[in-house]
């Protein structure tokens, strides 16, 4: 009996320290889709444009930078875009911090404008 009360006690201990050691990176949990610009439509331009940026402990996408880029206006339209995103931030030790994050952001042509 003895036994089982302190092996019951290791794992309480083992699942408790897990807890707290807990780090999760941030997760989207409102997402828009980029507009297209004119000039990107007219140039049949598709592809994916990839920024870096800070997720902040209020959930909100700052410190944005383009790494990959595309042209044709939709480089500002996917900042545009990421501003409006929606995180949970970053958590360590159940406490959130800002944690920098890659995002790509995807352009693909409506069916009546990829032919």
């Amino acid at each position: 009996m003895k036994l089982a009360v302190l092996l019951l006690i290791a794992v309480s201990g083992l699942v408790q320290s897990q807890q707290v050691f807990l780090t999760t990176p941030p997760k989207v949990i409102h997402q828009t889709e980029p507009e297209y610009t004119k000039e990107a439509l007219n140039a049949k331009i598709q592809g994916t444009i990839t920024l870096s940026a800070v997720v902040d402990v209020d959930g909100v996408a700052s410190e944005i930078r383009l790494v990959q880029t595309l042209g044709k206006g939709l480089d500002e339209k996917a900042v545009d875009c990421l501003k409006q995103w929606r995180f949970y931030p970053a958590t360590s030790y159940g406490k959130a911090f800002p944690a920098q994050v890659t995002i790509e952001v995807h352009f693909r042509l409506p069916p009546e404008n990829s032919k």
